[in-house]
Formats: C-alpha cells, sequence, structure tokens
C-alpha cells in the first residue's frame, strides 16, 4: 500500500511519501542462527528471551515457528519539507526555497530484525527463500537540505 500528500501553508510547503505491507510473516534467520541459546555455551553473545524457551543450552539451530514474526509495517519513505524564499538580489535570483528532505525516516513495525522489506534471496536448490530474513543490510536513512534557485 502507499499514501503520498502534499501540504502546503503560506510559503511552506510539506510532502510525504509512506508505503506499507500487511498480512504476511518472515522467518526471522538472523535470530535463529545468530543469537540462539546455543550460541551461549560458545561464550557468545544470545538473546535473553531464548532463556524463556523449552531449549537447551546444547541444542543445536534448528528451525521453529518461533522464528515466525508479524511482517506488517508502514514506513515513511520520503519527506521533504521547503520554505519559498521568492527572488532576491534584486531580482537576480528568482524563486530561493530552502528545503530539508528524508528518505527511510522511520518504520513501525513489530519485526525484530533489521527491515521488514526482506530484501536477501537465499535460494536453495531452486526453492525461492521468500519472507526469510537473513543477515540484510539495513535500508539506509538520509537526510539533505538544500537551495532550489533560478537565475
Amino acid at each position: 500500500m502507499g499514501l503520498s500528500t502534499s501540504l502546503r501553508y503560506k510559503k511552506l510547503s510539506l510532502s510525504m511519501n509512506f508505503n506499507s505491507a500487511t498480512g504476511y510473516v518472515i522467518y526471522n534467520n538472523t535470530h535463529n542462527t545468530i543469537t540462539n541459546i546455543g550460541q551461549f555455551s560458545k561464550g557468545l553473545n544470545s538473546d535473553v528471551k531464548d532463556f524463556k524457551t523449552t531449549e537447551s543450552i546444547s541444542d543445536g539451530v534448528a528451525a521453529s515457528s518461533r522464528y515466525l514474526e508479524n511482517g506488517n509495517f508502514v514506513k515513511l519513505r520520503n519527506a521533504t519539507l521547503s520554505y519559498m524564499i521568492g527572488d532576491v538580489a534584486g531580482g537576480k535570483v528568482k524563486n530561493l526555497s530552502v528545503f530539508v528532505s528524508g528518505t527511510n525516516l522511520f518504520v513501525i513495525t513489530k519485526f525484530t530484525g533489521f527491515d521488514p522489506e526482506v530484501n536477501v534471496d537465499k535460494s536453495n536448490n531452486n526453492y525461492p527463500s521468500r519472507n526469510m530474513e537473513y543477515i540484510p543490510y539495513p535500508t539506509p536513512r538520509s537526510i539533505s537540505f538544500g537551495l532550489n534557485l533560478g537565475l
């Protein structure tokens, strides 16, 4: 799903673009392989929630429905706030405006991994790995400032 909106008040304008997805689960394979309770016996980090399960420290890494998580999310994909100053320098600079713009500003989700937009393909023997998260690179957040002008 997506929603875009533009708001304007006098010389100030704001445009935003949201996107979301609902109705699916993600297998958090990163949690399964990196922070499982078996890592504790090796002196590595483990998730405190793992100690509240019936699994033992000596258990190996195994697939479990415990690592299925809600994949629903809402993201503010883009937002731009700008202020129109107008003509300056005796009309030599026209339509001067300043802005701040951001990408991937926030995400609302219950998913505990890096990013609910799973973008890793770990297909095995032509079996796809859709909805499986495994050490993905998080979607970067960027903020930029700038000027727009005409001569």
